[in-house]
């Protein structure tokens, strides 16, 4: 099947992240603690929970489900120290960027991640804690008021850009629900098509039947065969002009499945079909052979899109394991060392994936060798098909 990712976060990001939380904490701790000897039991209280809160927002990353018990634990904390300063007001200097800061990761990530009514408590506690902070701890001196209006700021920011990633991550998914239901929807016009092919066939010999046994016992069965037959197409085909719209046009679909994957690749340049001999005589269903056609296409169209510089382009249609499965490969060299890699999810390989799990079939598709790219898909076939060993060559298109 199809491997299905979820986003990761980008490694140097993640870096840069625990580099600055741990670098601010380390410069707070000698510019503070150690010239001076023995610091105020407010400063190292408050570099403490400092510490702390920066910890529960790198665990962050590696619970990610978890964000809404870290975030609620880091603002509970912050208000703690808040409400020390205000009531016990121990001596200590204004500072904690590195809290702050932190408080702004988990802010951000509990309005990406986490339910739309918990974000919401989470970030006006949020917004209380940071904004809150420097007056009630360091009193409200001019300077005090400042960095207060400073950590809204930035609080509102945190807000903002959870916000816009929690809004990419609906439209992504959304997108992604889209592409599926078209896929089936597709899926589902051809699949009745084809029914309605098959209970045509069925009405026509049985009004066949009909008229060589008219004066036979069996005459009315037939009849009423025939007319279940008749019912059963006509609820078929008004279930498709139901399914297709006025824009809709018929996809290719040909019993020869040598003429369809030549269809598919059409005249382009650089393109190579490697068929096994004897394709053309192979039993394959019909929808096997509408699912091949749109693999075909649909590879060749993101060769196109995402390595307009290869020039090798292969396709190979072959019987695999001992014929139990038909082999569809797209293999391009269009992937340059510079480029950056390209992700398996996109939405037509999503479509192609709906199609194929729908046969019961695989499909796979990643980098091949050091520039290039694959797209695998094995179909199933029904009782086998004839034995025939894939040639060595081919035909350039």
């Amino acid at each position: 099947m199809l491997p299905t990712t979820t986003a990761r976060p980008v490694r140097g990001l993640v870096i840069a992240e625990f580099v600055v939380l741990v670098g601010l904490n380390l410069e707070q701790l000698l510019r503070r603690l150690i010239p001076r000897g023995p610091a105020p039991p407010g400063e190292i209280f408050y570099f403490a929970a400092g510490v702390v809160i920066v910890v529960l927002a790198l665990l962050r990353r590696r619970f990610p489900e978890r964000t809404a018990a870290l975030a609620g634990a880091a603002i509970g904390l912050s208000l703690v120290c808040s409400a020390v300063g205000f009531f016990g007001k121990p001596a200590a200097q204004i500072d904690g960027d590195p809290e702050i800061l932190a408080l702004m990761l988990l802010t951000g990530a509990a309005c990406h991640r986490v339910s739309r009514g918990l974000a919401g408590v989470l970030a006006v506690l949020s917004g209380l804690a940071m904004a809150a902070a420097p007056v009630l701890r360091y009193g409200d001196s001019s300077t005090t008021l400042t960095v207060a209006i400073l950590w809204a700021l930035l609080w509102g920011g945190s807000i903002m850009i959870g916000l816009i990633l929690r809004d990419g991550e609906a439209r992504r998914e959304a997108a992604l629900v889209a592409a599926r239901e078209r896929e089936r929807l597709e899926l589902a016009r051809e699949l009745h098509d084809l029914v309605a092919h098959h209970i045509t066939g069925v009405v026509v010999r049985t009004q066949a039947a009909g008229v060589v046994l008219a004066d036979g016992p069996e005459h009315d069965l037939i009849k009423e065969i025939e007319h279940a037959g008749a019912e059963a197409l006509a609820a078929v085909r008004r279930l498709v002009m139901m399914l297709r719209d006025p824009g809709h046009t018929s996809p290719v679909v040909a019993r020869d499945l040598v003429k369809t994957v030549e269809a598919a690749a059409g005249e382009q340049e650089g393109v190579t079909l490697r068929l096994a001999p004897g394709l053309a005589d192979f039993a394959i269903a019909p929808e096997t052979v509408s699912t091949v056609h749109r693999v075909v296409l649909e590879s060749l169209t993101n060769v196109r899109k995402h390595a307009a510089d290869a020039r090798v382009i292969t396709v190979t249609v072959e019987p695999a394991d001992d014929q139990r499965y038909l082999r569809v490969e797209v293999v391009d060299d269009g992937l340059r060392p510079s480029r950056a890699r390209r992700s398996a999810g996109g939405y037509g390989l999503i479509g192609m994936g709906e199609r194929i799990a729908a046969l019961d079939g695989r499909l796979s598709a990643g980098e091949h060798g050091e520039r290039g790219w694959r797209v695998l898909a094995e179909l199933p076939l029904p009782g086998g098909a004839a034995a025939a060993r894939p040639r060595e060559g081919g035909s350039a298109k």
